[in-house]
């Protein structure tokens, strides 16, 4: 049972080839924010210190929020980051070469290739927000202790998505409607993904056989119309690597976990 196709994948290296050019591209992040101005255009800008978001902000057809330093936080105040739609190839917030950054709701990113982009990073938090209308809400890469708890999810291609992340939690989110994957981990080692509740995709949670000791714990899906835990997608795989149990799924490869 074949459920992440060739095409699938090539998507995938796609995507990420445009973020790593992102990155190095000097016109991404070319100005500053800083936390002395008083009603900021937000839009391609660094955030240089902690930040409140008093009104929501449209960044139409432009990358959004840059943090590039450490120790920052960015309180979304009940507002909105809102871009140009997913199939425009710009990000939410990139966070790059950063440690000790959080990001909390109540808040929404929404309408980006990716809501929000983490790259060679350690300890972000993300908390309380809304994300809906991203190809992908939460990217991570090259990072670890990343801590991705109780968001709502909703209405995107992926949810979350990890490539080489280790010591990380994603826990208690809830997510609906997003097409392809709840949640996937590729070549990612010592996560924890549990209590979350996921419904309406073709997988809920992925996990590539290049990824180990992950533990998939006290999770709840419904209304899936795929495969709910997939390890491998029907390739090889080691199950003792990986702690699996307590978790509420009719169906899963391979079947026994379920």
């Amino acid at each position: 049972m074949l459920l992440l196709t060739n095409h699938f994948y090539s998507y995938i290296g796609i995507v990420s080839l445009v973020f790593f050019l992102t990155i190095s591209n000097p016109v991404f992040g070319s100005s500053q924010l800083s936390i002395e101005e008083t009603d900021p255009i937000l839009c391609n800008k660094s955030v240089l210190g902690n930040f409140i978001l008093n009104n929501s902000i449209n960044c139409d057809f432009v990358n959004g929020i840059i943090i590039n330093s450490s120790n920052i936080r960015v309180d979304f105040n009940s507002s909105s980051l809102l871009g140009s739609g997913y199939l425009n190839p710009y990000t939410g917030i990139l966070i790059s070469g950063s440690s000790n950054i959080t990001l909390r709701g109540d808040g929404s990113v929404g309408h980006f290739d990716t809501g929000v982009f983490i790259n060679n990073s350690k300890n972000v938090n993300i908390s309380n927000m809304n994300f809906t209308g991203n190809k992908v809400s939460v990217m991570v890469i090259n990072s670890s202790e990343i801590s991705i708890t109780n968001n709502y999810l909703y209405t995107n291609t992926v949810g979350i998505k990890f490539y080489n992340v280790n010591s990380s939690f994603i826990s208690t989110n809830s997510f609906d409607s997003n097409d392809i994957m709840g949640i996937s981990l590729f070549g990612s080692y010592n996560d924890i993904v549990d209590n979350n509740l996921i419904s309406s995709s073709l997988n809920g949670i992925f996990l590539d056989t290049n990824s180990n000791n992950i533990t998939i714990n006290a999770n709840m899906f419904t209304r899936n119309f795929g495969v709910e835990i997939n390890l491998g997608d029907g390739k090889a795989t080691n199950e003792t690597l990986n702690l699996i149990f307590n978790n509420t799924c009719t169906i899963s490869i391979p079947e026994s976990i379920c």
